[in-house]
C-alpha cells in the first residue's frame, strides 16, 4: 500500500477528533508535515477506522507541550466504550470508582462513578478546553451525565502549562467535541444504531445518535453548521451480600473474639436514560478570522428500585465450642448467632428482629453548555488573539424514600465466612414464617429530596506574540474571570417511624397492608446460585414506594379510627386496611422543603492571569524546547446554610426521658485565597522517535461544595432498649457537618516521561512522577463541643462525636511510574498482520498522615493511604485490525484502594463487656464505649469486555460488543482489626452485558 493510501484514514479519524484549533498546539520542534503513520516501511498494512483513531491518538500525545493521553472516536464518530468512565479506564494511569461514590462503599454502580488520574480524585473536568460541572455539591461533571457519542475525543491531561485552566491536582479531562470545519467543508451524516441487554436485568435497552454536518462559502465568508444528538438506555441488576462489623466480645470460655454484629443482603434494579444535544455554528468571514458557537445538552433520567434486608445487633454472640475462629481471633463459621443478656451472658432465647427496606430512587440531571468564542491568527503575523465566552447551567432533581419493616429472624441463625462468599442459614421453622405476612411489621419511613442547580459565567482572553529566528519562539498572555454559584435544597434524611404503638399509631403488619402495598420478592439466582440465602421476604411494593416519592402523606396517614381497637400492639387480626396508611403522620417533617432551613448557597469566584514562553531552537534543529510560565489565581468562596438539630424522636439518657427540639440555627463563611502556580515543560528528542519530557508544575484544587458547605446537622445516636417498645437508649451526641474555610489544595508535581513513536499503530512511554499535596481536605471522626436544645427549653453544652472537613495538618506523597505501549505484527505474512497488542500498568505508592481511622478497639491511627489509590493498575487489549475486521479483547484490573474512613455502618460506637456486666472501652475506662471509625477498601477487581466490529462498506458497518464477560464479584472489605487483618464487608454482583449496533456514514 502507497504512503497516500495509508494516510487516507489516518486524516479522516483527526478530522473527527483532533481539532485544527486544537487546546494545545504543538511543540517547537514537532515536524507537523509528517506523522507515524507514513512511516510504513514498505510493509503491506490495511488500517481500519479503530486502528487510525488509535494512530491519531498517538500523534495528539506526540505533538503536545505537556504529558496528555487521548482517545479518539473511530471514522464512524464512535468511542470504543458506551460510558464514558468505561473510555478512561482503559487510559494508562486512570482508574474508576465501581461505587455510588468514594465516600459510599455500600452502594454499587455498574459502569462506575468517580475517575482518578495517578491515584488522585482531585480531576478537572474540562469540556473543549473550558470548565464543566454537575450540579451535585462538586466541583466536576459526573461522568455518567456525559454522552459518549458526542464526544470526538477525550483528553487526559497529567501534567499542565500555564494557560490551562487551574485546577486538577491528578489531573485534567478535556471532553472534545466535533466542530464543523473539521470535516474539510464536506457534508457528512453519520448515525448509530444499538440494542442491548444484561444476562440478570434482561430488559432490552436501545441506543442511536446521529450527527449532520455542513460547510457553505458565501458572500460573507465561510459558514459550517453542525447538529448532533444522541440518546441510550441503560438497564442493570446487582447485587449485594454484607456483614456488619466485628465488634470484640468475650465470649462465655472468657476469651475475647471477633463476632460479626449482622449481615445485610439484597439486590437493586437500575435503569437510566441519556438524551445528548450538541449543535455548532463556525464563520470565517477571513482566513485569519473565525467565529465559533455551541450549544451542549447533556440529560440523565434515572429511576432505582432496591430490596434489603439487615440485621445489626451489639449483642450478639456465639458458643466457642461450636464456632470456628482465625489466628487473630475473628468469627470465620458457627452454627448458631444469638442475641446474649450482655448482664449475665446467657442467651435471652428471644427472637432475633431484622430490618428491611424498600427503597426507590428517582433522579433527573440536566447541564448545558452555551459558549461562544473567536480566534484571529493572521497568516505570517506575529499577533494572535484567541477569546471566549461560556455559561453553564446545571440542575439536578433528586427524590427518595426507604419504607421499613421488620421480621423476626428465629433465635439464632448461622454464618459461614471461610468461603469466597459468606453463607447465612436459618432454621426450617425461621423459613416458613418468612411466607406469613403477619409476621412483618410496619416500622418506619424515610425520604430524602434534593433540589439543585448551579450556574458558571466565565470569560476568556488569550494574545500570543511569535518571534522569528529566534530560540525564543513566542510569549503567551491571557486572564480568566469565572463566577461559580450553586443553590442546594436538601432535607435530609428524615427516618421517622410508622405507627408503632408507642407513638400513638397502632402496629400495623403486612397482613394489613391495602391491596398492592406488599409483595414477596425473590432474589433469582443470587449471585448466581454461589451462595445461601435465608429465603426470599416480603416488602413494600415498588407501587407504594413510587407513589409516596416525593411527599410520603398518605403514606404515614393514620388508620380509621377504630381500627383494631384493643389490639393496637398487633393488628394481624383486623384484616386489610381499605386504602394506604399505617401511621406517623404526628413525627414527620413537613414534605419539600423547610427554608432557609434546608437551603445551602455557595459562591465561587476566580481571577486568573498567566504568562507562558516558549521556546526551542529553529528549522527542526536538535535541542531542548518546552515552555516555561506562571499562573497567579484569586478565589473566593463563601458559603451560607444552617445547622439542622435532629430532634422529635424520644431517648433515655440517665434513665430519664429526653427529646431533641427540631430547630434550625444560622451559619455562614467567606475565605480568599492567591496562589502562584509555575510551571516548567521542557522536552528533547535525541533520535527522530524518541522524546523525552521533564516538567515541574504546581496543580491546584478546590474544595467541593460539598466539604464546603455551611450546612450540617447535630443528633443524637442510641442503642435498641431491651425492653420491648421502649425509646432507645442514648449513647452519644452526634454532628456532621461541612468547613466553609477550607483551603485550596496543593499538589507540587514533578513529572518525567520516555516516548517512542515507532512504525504506524508502535508506541511506548515510561512516565514516573513524584507528588506532594498539602492541605488535604479529609472527612473524619472527631470529637468537638456543640449546644443542644431540648424540648423543655433547656440547652446544653454537649461533647458530640463529630464528621467534619479539615484541612490535613501533613503533607501526603505519591509516588509512581507508568508504563505502557502498543504494537501490531504488521511484519507477519496476509492476516496475521493484522494482530496487535496494547497494554499499560501503573505503579502508585502513596503517604497520607494526616488522615485518621479508628480501630475496632478505639485506638486512632494514621497509616492509611490516599483514598482512591490503588497500588497497581494494569490493562491489557488484544486487538486484531485488518479490513474488514476490527475486533478488541481488553482486561482491566486495579488492585484494592481506600474508599472511606469514615462510611455509614462502621462508624458507630459499640459497647464491649469485659466480663458480665463491665462495661470497659478500650482503655481501661469503665461505662464508656468504644467509637470506631473502620476504614473500607475496595478490594482487587479486574473484569473483561471484548468487541468485534465489520466494515460491509466505506459507509456501512456493524459489530457486537460485550462487557463483563467474567461476572467478576467486587468486593470491600474492613480494615482497623488485629494483625492488620482485613475481613469482608460487602459483595456485589452485576450483569454480563452484550450489546449489537450498526453505524452508518455518509
Amino acid at each position: 500500500m502507497s504512503t497516500q493510501a495509508l494516510a487516507t484514514p489516518m486524516i479522516q479519524a483527526e478530522t473527527l477528533g483532533v481539532s485544527k484549533d486544537a487546546t494545545q498546539a504543538a511543540t517547537p520542534n514537532s515536524d507537523q508535515s509528517t506523522s507515524p503513520a507514513a512511516d510504513t516501511g514498505g510493509t503491506d498494512i490495511v488500517v481500519t477506522g479503530r486502528r487510525a483513531a488509535l494512530e491519531a491518538a498517538d500523534e495528539r500525545k506526540r505533538r503536545s507541550e505537556t504529558i496528555v493521553d487521548s482517545v479518539v472516536a473511530d471514522d464512524a464518530g464512535k468511542l470504543p466504550d458506551n460510558s464514558i468512565t468505561e473510555v478512561l479506564q482503559r487510559v494508562s494511569g486512570v482508574s474508576i470508582v465501581r461505587f455510588a461514590a468514594l465516600g459510599d462503599p455500600d452502594h454499587y454502580s455498574v459502569q462506575g462513578s468517580g475517575v482518578q488520574v495517578r491515584g488522585l480524585t482531585g480531576v478537572a473536568s474540562r469540556l473543549n478546553g473550558r470548565e464543566i460541572f454537575s450540579a451535585n455539591n462538586g466541583r466536576a461533571i459526573l461522568w455518567s451525565d456525559v454522552t459518549p457519542e458526542l464526544m470526538s475525543a477525550v483528553d487526559v491531561y497529567k501534567a499542565s502549562t500555564a494557560d490551562l485552566i487551574e485546577g486538577g491536582t491528578g489531573g485534567q479531562i478535556d471532553l472534545r467535541t466535533k466542530l464543523p470545519f473539521d470535516f474539510d467543508g464536506k457534508f457528512h451524516v453519520a448515525g448509530t444504531s444499538e440494542l442491548a441487554v444484561g444476562d440478570m436485568a434482561r430488559k432490552a435497552d436501545p441506543s442511536g445518535s446521529i450527527l449532520v454536518t455542513d460547510t457553505f462559502d458565501t458572500p460573507i465568508g465561510r459558514i459550517g453548521l453542525l447538529g448532533d444528538i444522541a440518546f441510550s438506555q441503560f438497564s442493570s441488576l446487582s447485587q449485594f451480600l454484607r456483614t456488619s462489623p466485628y465488634f470484640k466480645t468475650t465470649l462465655s470460655d472468657g476469651n475475647a473474639r471477633y463476632v460479626p454484629s449482622g449481615f445485610a443482603y439484597g439486590d437493586e434494579a437500575f435503569q437510566y436514560k441519556r438524551y445528548g444535544i450538541y449543535g455548532a455554528a463556525q464563520w470565517q468571514p477571513t482566513d485569519s478570522l473565525t467565529f465559533t458557537g455551541s450549544f451542549f445538552q447533556s440529560r440523565y433520567k434515572s429511576q432505582s428500585s432496591d430490596y434489603g434486608t439487615q440485621l445489626d445487633s451489639q449483642t450478639l454472640a456465639v458458643d466457642p465450642a461450636t464456632s470456628t475462629f482465625d489466628s487473630n481471633g475473628l468469627l470465620t463459621s458457627t452454627t448458631a448467632l444469638y442475641n446474649r443478656d450482655p448482664n449475665t451472658f446467657l442467651p435471652t432465647g428471644g427472637t432475633i428482629t431484622s430490618s428491611g427496606n424498600k427503597g426507590f430512587v428517582q433522579s433527573n440531571t440536566r447541564t448545558r453548555d452555551y459558549s461562544l468564542s473567536f480566534a484571529w491568527v493572521p497568516e505570517g503575523g506575529p499577533l494572535s488573539l484567541k477569546g471566549s465566552l461560556q455559561r453553564v447551567d446545571s440542575r439536578q432533581i433528586y427524590d427518595r424514600i426507604d419504607i421499613f419493616r421488620e421480621i423476626g429472624f428465629g433465635t439464632s441463625f448461622g454464618m459461614d465466612l471461610r468461603g469466597d462468599l459468606p453463607q447465612i442459614t436459618v432454621s426450617p421453622a425461621t423459613q416458613a414464617s418468612f411466607a406469613d405476612p403477619a409476621n412483618y411489621f410496619w416500622s418506619a419511613s424515610m425520604p430524602h429530596n434534593e433540589r439543585n442547580k448551579g450556574r458558571l459565567d466565565a470569560a476568556q482572553l488569550d494574545a500570543e506574540y511569535k518571534f522569528d529566528n529566534s530560540f525564543f519562539r513566542s510569549v503567551k498572555v491571557g486572564g480568566r474571570y469565572a463566577k461559580r454559584t450553586e443553590r442546594d435544597l436538601a432535607n435530609g434524611y428524615n427516618w421517622t417511624a410508622l405507627g408503632r404503638g408507642w407513638n400513638g399509631d397502632p402496629q400495623l403488619t403486612y397482613a394489613n397492608a391495602a391491596p398492592g402495598d406488599v409483595a414477596f420478592h425473590a432474589f433469582k439466582d443470587f449471585f448466581r446460585g454461589n451462595t445461601t440465602l435465608p429465603g426470599n421476604l416480603m416488602f413494600a411494593s415498588e407501587d407504594l414506594a413510587s407513589r409516596f416519592n416525593v411527599n410520603r402523606t398518605g403514606l404515614v396517614t393514620p388508620p380509621p379510627a377504630g381500627f383494631c381497637t384493643g389490639i393496637e400492639s398487633n393488628c394481624s387480626a383486623a384484616g386489610l386496611l381499605p386504602v394506604t396508611g399505617y401511621g406517623g403522620l404526628s413525627g414527620i417533617r413537613a414534605p419539600g422543603f423547610v427554608l432557609p432551613g434546608d437551603q445551602v448557597d455557595n459562591r465561587t469566584e476566580n481571577i486568573a492571569g498567566y504568562a507562558l514562553l516558549r521556546f526551542g531552537p529553529q528549522d527542526g534543529a536538535k535541542g531542548i524546547s518546552g515552555n516555561v510560565g506562571v499562573r497567579v489565581v484569586h478565589i473566593e468562596n463563601e458559603g451560607s446554610g444552617y445547622i439542622q438539630q435532629n430532634g422529635g424522636t424520644i431517648f433515655i439518657r440517665n434513665g430519664v426521658p429526653q427529646t431533641l427540639a427540631s430547630t434550625f440555627l444560622p451559619r455562614g463563611g467567606k475565605a480568599d485565597f492567591t496562589r502562584v502556580l509555575p510551571s516548567v515543560n521542557l522536552e528533547w528528542s535525541p533520535a527522530e522517535k524518541i522524546k523525552l519530557r521533564g516538567g515541574y508544575n504546581i496543580t491546584m484544587d478546590l474544595p467541593s461544595f460539598n466539604a464546603l458547605r455551611a450546612s450540617g446537622s447535630v443528633g443524637v445516636a442510641t442503642t435498641s432498649n431491651p425492653v420491648a417498645g421502649q425509646p432507645g437508649t442514648f449513647t452519644n451526641f452526634t454532628a456532621d457537618t461541612g468547613n466553609p474555610l477550607l483551603k485550596p489544595t496543593l499538589s507540587n508535581n514533578v513529572d518525567l516521561s520516555l516516548e517512542y513513536y515507532g512504525r504506524a499503530g508502535t508506541s511506548f512511554h515510561l512516565a514516573p512522577f513524584y507528588k506532594r499535596l498539602t492541605d488535604l481536605p479529609i472527612y473524619s471522626l472527631t470529637t468537638r463541643q456543640v449546644n443542644v436544645l431540648f424540648t423543655d427549653g433547656f440547652t446544653e453544652s454537649v461533647n458530640a462525636s463529630a464528621s467534619d472537613y479539615i484541612n490535613s495538618p501533613k503533607a501526603a506523597t505519591v509516588k509512581g511510574v507508568e508504563v505502557g505501549g502498543r504494537f501490531f505484527l504488521d511484519m507477519l505474512p496476509g492476516a496475521l498482520a493484522g494482530f496487535g497488542f496494547e497494554g499499560n500498568y501503573t505503579f502508585i505508592k502513596s503517604s497520607n498522615p494526616g488522615d485518621v481511622y479508628r480501630d475496632i478497639n478505639g485506638t486512632i491511627r494514621t497509616d492509611a493511604p490516599l483514598v482512591g489509590l490503588s497500588k497497581h493498575n494494569f490493562n491489557a487489549t488484544l486487538l486484531y485490525e485488518r479490513n474488514p475486521v476490527s475486533l478488541r479483547v481488553a482486561y482491566s484490573w486495579r488492585s484494592r484502594y481506600l474508599l472511606s474512613t469514615n462510611s455509614n455502618g462502621t462508624n458507630s460506637p459499640y459497647t464491649y463487656y469485659s466480663a458480665p456486666g463491665v462495661i470497659t472501652n478500650q482503655d481501661g475506662g469503665v461505662d464508656t464505649s468504644t467509637q470506631i471509625a473502620l476504614p473500607i477498601y475496595g478490594g482487587n477487581y479486574g473484569s473483561i469486555d471484548a468487541g468485534v466490529r465489520f466494515k460491509v462498506t466505506d459507509q456501512f458497518s456493524f459489530g457486537i460488543q460485550g462487557t463483563n464477560l467474567t461476572a467478576s464479584t467486587q468486593r470491600t472489605l474492613m480494615g482497623g482489626y488485629p494483625g492488620g487483618k482485613l475481613v469482608g464487608r460487602s459483595w456485589f454482583q452485576s450483569d454480563r452485558r452484550l450489546s449489537v449496533g450498526i453505524n452508518l456514514a455518509f
